[in-house]
């Protein structure tokens, strides 16, 4: 009989060494724990041998087929059996975060990120992850902290940064502005629009305070804006009331949809003027990995997919 070290002098076994143990326990030979492992017959004896001596105690009985498991052996193997049960629940929802991303991703963004640039970043995130969730909806920056501190999002594309301790916001990049007006609007005669080459015409504005407001009061520094026919709040109804005839406007390419290219007239202006786009989320709570691949998605379609003029 193995005499027992005293307690204080006795090592805790290692990891390998349960898992070996637990081969054995389950097959009921050295050479079959071997095979499962995928190690050899004299490396299992080892590690056994080494476990024993830490014990203090036998594990098994041999015999000339099998090894008999001892009182000892079968009570710790209950033990090791509830460990192997939390790892494989480990696994199971290390497997499930990447395919499933335990629920959908919260997004929301500006109405203006809703026409090209979101829909884009979705069919790269869609491609590469076909079993992806997202909740999407448009949201007003003055709501979107709402969102957030209700659960309702994750991420939030916009086109100011938050100033709420709990958030984070990150510059995705700048887009400028460019000038629209209807088909064959008199402005298609201009290579470039200023200030100067607005007054007179048909104005559509926005709020002084938000954004594209704030833009604009930069671009007119020195000239009188003109007379305004209609105020929106997003670039992306300042796309629709163009395309119906209602006036000219300043707007981000992105708030233009494709279809609208035909009906439009695009020019570039003079002074350059332009807009930073925001990517906020919690960094109270981490942003989840479908949140990154997303991030990752709007990334590309900003440096790839903008509009060329």
């Amino acid at each position: 009989m193995q005499e027992a070290p005293p307690r204080s002098a006795r090592t805790p076994l290692s990891f390998r060494q349960i898992e070996v143990f637990r081969a054995i326990m389950v097959t009921g030979s050295i050479s079959a724990a071997g095979r499962m492992l995928h190690v050899s017959q004299p490396a299992i004896s080892r590690v056994l041998a080494l476990s024993e001596t830490r014990l203090g105690y036998q594990l098994f009985e041999r015999s000339k087929t099998r090894l008999i498991p001892t009182r000892e052996a079968t009570r710790l193997f209950t033990e090791v059996e509830k460990i192997y049960e939390n790892i494989q629940s480990i696994n199971d929802l290390a497997i499930s975060l990447g395919e499933s991303e335990i629920g959908p991703l919260k997004l929301i963004s500006s109405a203006s990120f809703a026409q090209r640039m979101i829909p884009s970043a979705l069919m790269h995130v869609y491609t590469k992850n076909p079993n992806a969730k997202v909740d999407y909806r448009n949201t007003t920056f003055d709501q979107m902290l709402g969102h957030f501190l209700a659960g309702r999002a994750h991420l939030g594309i916009t086109l100011q940064p938050s100033d709420n301790p709990s958030l984070t916001s990150v510059a995705l990049g700048t887009e400028p502005l460019v000038c629209i007006a209807p088909k064959g609007h008199p402005l298609q005669t201009l290579g470039v629009v200023t200030p100067g080459d607005i007054t007179g015409h048909q104005w559509i504005d926005y709020p002084a305070d938000a954004p594209l407001g704030q833009a604009l009061s930069a671009f007119f520094a020195d000239t009188a804006k003109p007379k305004t026919t209609i105020e929106v709040h997003s670039s992306a109804t300042a796309v629709a009331c163009v395309m119906q005839g209602l006036g000219i406007a300043l707007v981000d390419s992105w708030s233009i949809p494709t279809e609208a290219l035909p009906h439009i007239e695009i020019r570039q202006i003079t002074p350059r003027t332009a807009l930073t786009i925001w990517a906020t989320y919690s960094h109270v709570d981490p942003l989840p990995l479908l949140g990154r691949r997303m991030l990752a998605a709007i990334e590309k379609v900003l440096a790839e997919e903008a509009i060329k003029l």
